[in-house]
């Protein structure tokens, strides 16, 4: 396990990833990547992971959007341009159809409104996160400490003490079914609290998870499996454990 670097280089692979350094210090980090696959590999973590949170914010409509528009289109009769001069209708009552299809409109209208807005929200989070995450792996106090719990598998976690966040990532996990990697907060007491479900694609790449310790007590993170969606309380024994100092 390698803990804590304090002015290492090896500290700055989330600071060189996301752009964050000074010229001078680009240059001597990448001399530093010559000599150390460990670093390599997590620049390689967090480009993939900074691609996918960009990714992720991108405000896409939803695909059934532009076909509900022309169907409602095609079924609404459109109106002639009006003439320069108009002679004083005499007051009639519309139709009923006229009545029913507005009324389908407004509907279309309302629905299509709030999965906008739905997913407005959606991206506005996504985006916040994204922004905190960086904030931490950019941090002049950021401290990184990496451990390989098994073959393959690579974990990092990058805490802030000034911000009091920590982001967890990880690459070479296993793909589940019917369950999920779940991370939690330890205490040297044994306590555990949840910091949520990890996500995995399908190349083993976990998506970066913001989680804010509760406490001082708070040192160290573990990883379990657990029932689709998640546990309350851990279930199995950890896959994974390790400190977290800083």
């Amino acid at each position: 396990m390698r803990n804590s670097l304090g002015p290492d280089l090896h500290t700055l692979t989330g600071a060189y990833a996301l752009h964050a350094l000074t010229p001078s210090e680009s240059v001597r980090f990448e001399d530093h990547l010559a000599d150390c696959d460990s670093c390599v590999q997590d620049v390689r973590g967090f480009n993939e992971t900074s691609a996918r949170l960009a990714a992720a914010t991108a405000e896409t409509p939803p695909a059934s959007l532009r076909a509900k528009v022309v169907e409602e289109v095609s079924r609404t009769r459109q109106l002639a341009p009006a003439p320069q001069r108009l002679p004083e209708p005499r007051r009639r009552a519309l139709p009923w159809t006229f009545g029913l299809v507005l009324a389908a409109c407004l509907a279309v209208i309302i629905a299509l409104g709030a999965v906008v807005l739905d997913q407005r929200d959606q991206v506005d989070e996504l985006r916040s996160n994204e922004q905190q995450i960086a904030a931490v792996l950019a941090a002049p106090d950021a401290v990184t400490t990496s451990a390989e719990p098994m073959e393959g598998v690579s974990v990092t976690v990058v805490h802030s003490e000034s911000l009091g966040d920590l982001v967890f990532s990880a690459h070479g996990l296993e793909d589940l079914h019917d369950e999920d990697y779940q991370l939690w907060l330890t205490r040297p007491d044994g306590s555990v609290y949840s910091a949520g479900v990890l996500a995995v694609d399908e190349g083993g790449l976990v998506l970066p998870v913001l989680a804010t310790p509760k406490d001082e007590e708070t040192d160290g993170v573990a990883v379990t499996i657990e029932p689709e969606g998640g546990s309350e309380r851990p279930t199995s024994d950890p896959v994974m454990a390790m400190p977290v100092t800083g």
